[in-house]
């Protein structure tokens, strides 16, 4: 993302004077209310994230702390548009000559710092998927090494982007002050020829690296040991990236022409509100694949509960009831003597041979009912899913979920 830090003012470009009705015209109400809607979805997602991992799987990585500086300068991006409707975005250009022309430096001052924030987020976002991304590439070196490689690349990217928008002009606040550039100043600024090439130039680059990591997990995800409709979830949600690909190719001539549109206060502001789109969507594509323990265990809870309320109305009981396992996991009967089911996660070591997990206590008196484990069965080589009958007994079992 470039702002242009025109080189040309802005008084007396059109005269006579506009009605009040146009001066006072703005589209800055619907533009907040389209930035903050995906604002809000955006940070709803990376607060499920921050749950997920910290209280669900008691795990919190690298590509989680580069989420959260994401989402930081997603706050930071939204927060400086939110202040430039206030200096005039939104409204038409005119509004700088006959309404607040002390507006006019400010508006430029702000612009200075979104527009670095922003590329900031951009390339936070990618490297924390990229990180992502290597989890699933164990015993893949090839696959490693290439998920490195991007990151170097993000990272130096970045750098250099974030440079040569700070340092666009020389001394730096001629790039908001525009006494400081000739003839009143001696100040050396790009021109808006340079300044929108390589804004351009950078974001073709975003867009070439969003299709990178929106496709390359895709043959990683279809060898995984699973079943058909997970890898095709899997696919779904990893391919949401396809959708901020789609907003950054159409932002692109958007950029290309910026600077050839005189209301750029006005019509062409709605260029901002691309821009964030391309922000948030991608904070939402990355953060949904995350967010399966969530959608599993809400599943389990509604399935659970159906599948109560259809035994119940089948066989009622007298008495006071006690209530079925929590999380949809166990179902167990109430009768003495009766066969129940109860789920639960074998893991093999290294060299496939089954672990069990180690029981607390244990009963075992006659008349209590038969308990059978279904679970899956996790070892190197694979995975597959098992019904093991267990002893005559009460047991306690603790999930322990490793992400």
């Amino acid at each position: 993302m470039t702002i242009n830090l025109f080189a040309k003012q802005v008084s007396g470009l059109l005269s006579p004077a506009p009605s009040q009705a146009y001066l006072e015209e703005s589209y800055a109400p619907e533009m907040l209310a389209a930035i903050g809607t995906l604002f809000g979805l955006a940070m709803i997602c990376v607060l499920l994230r921050v749950y997920v991992r910290v209280v669900m799987l008691k795990v919190f990585g690298v590509d989680d702390w580069l989420m959260m500086l994401s989402a930081v300068l997603s706050v930071a991006c939204f927060s400086s548009f939110a202040a430039l409707t206030h200096v005039g975005v939104g409204h038409h250009v005119e509004y700088f000559t006959y309404v607040r022309p002390d507006h006019r430096k400010r508006f430029f001052e702000i612009s200075w710092w979104y527009a670095w924030i922003l590329v900031a987020a951009y390339s936070s976002i990618k490297i924390s998927i990229a990180c992502f991304l290597l989890r699933f590439a164990d015993h893949r070196r090839h696959w490693q090494w290439s998920l490195y490689a991007m990151i170097v690349i993000l990272i130096l990217f970045t750098i250099g982007s974030v440079l040569s928008l700070v340092l666009q002009c020389l001394p730096i606040q001629a790039a908001w002050d525009f006494n400081l550039r000739p003839p009143t100043g001696n100040a050396n600024c790009y021109s808006t020829t340079t300044f929108r090439n390589t804004g351009v130039f950078n974001s073709v680059f975003n867009l070439a690296t969003d299709l990178i990591l929106a496709l390359s997990p895709m043959p990683i995800i279809w060898k995984i040991q699973t079943d058909l409709r997970t890898k095709i979830s899997l696919c779904i949600v990893m391919g949401l990236g396809l959708f901020t690909c789609g907003v950054a190719a159409y932002k692109i001539p958007l950029q290309f022409h910026f600077f050839d549109e005189k209301d750029f206060l006005g019509r062409g502001a709605w260029y901002y509100v691309w821009q964030q789109t391309e922000m948030n969507v991608g904070i939402i594509a990355a953060c949904l694949p995350t967010l399966k323990p969530i959608a599993a265990s809400f599943l389990g809870t509604v399935s659970a509960l159906t599948s109560s309320n259809r035994y119940a109305s089948r066989h009622p009981t007298t008495g006071p009831s006690r209530p079925n396992a929590s999380n949809g996991y166990i179902r167990q009967a109430e009768r003495s003597g009766t066969r129940s089911y109860a789920m639960k996660d074998l893991n093999c070591s290294n060299e496939g041979s089954l672990n069990g997990s180690a029981i607390d206590k244990e009963y075992l008196e006659s008349g209590v009912a038969h308990t059978t484990h279904i679970g899956r069965v996790s070892c190197a080589a694979g995975s597959e899913d098992s019904i093991l009958p267990a002893q005559k007994g009460i047991m306690r079992t603790v999930e322990v979920e490793v992400s």
